[in-house]
């Protein structure tokens, strides 16, 4: 691999290990909440030969098994912002870091770049 290759997927991996990847990773972790991509080694597996990173959509498909409603409730405001909402979150028994994770990534944009 070139050295110029290797810097441009090790920006395309600081990029997904910041944003998670995104839409394009949510949408693969609903998939995988739905059985999609099978389930242990092979699901890993799939998942990489689709071009994601396994750590990342699992952990987003694991975020929206708990924590989806909780989110959409995040984006709607009903916890507040900043120290307010992880207090809000942490005294109703969720994981705020989880939550917040999961909030970033329903809300990016990918085409602008940015949060919705």
């Amino acid at each position: 691999m070139s050295e110029e290759k290797k810097i441009e997927s090790l920006a395309d991996e600081t990029m997904e290990a910041v944003s998670g990847g995104m839409s394009v990773n949510l949408m693969a972790a609903y998939r995988v909440n739905k059985g999609l991509y099978g389930s242990g080694d092979d699901c890993v597996q799939k998942l990489k030969k689709a071009g994601f990173n396994p750590d990342t959509v699992l952990r987003l498909a694991d975020a929206l098994n708990k924590y989806e409603d909780v989110a959409n409730a995040v984006i709607r405001g009903n916890y507040g912002n900043g120290a307010a909402r992880v207090n809000a979150l942490t005294a109703a028994g969720y994981d705020a870091d989880e939550v917040q994770f999961l909030v970033n990534n329903m809300r990016w944009d990918p085409k602008t770049g940015t949060f919705k």
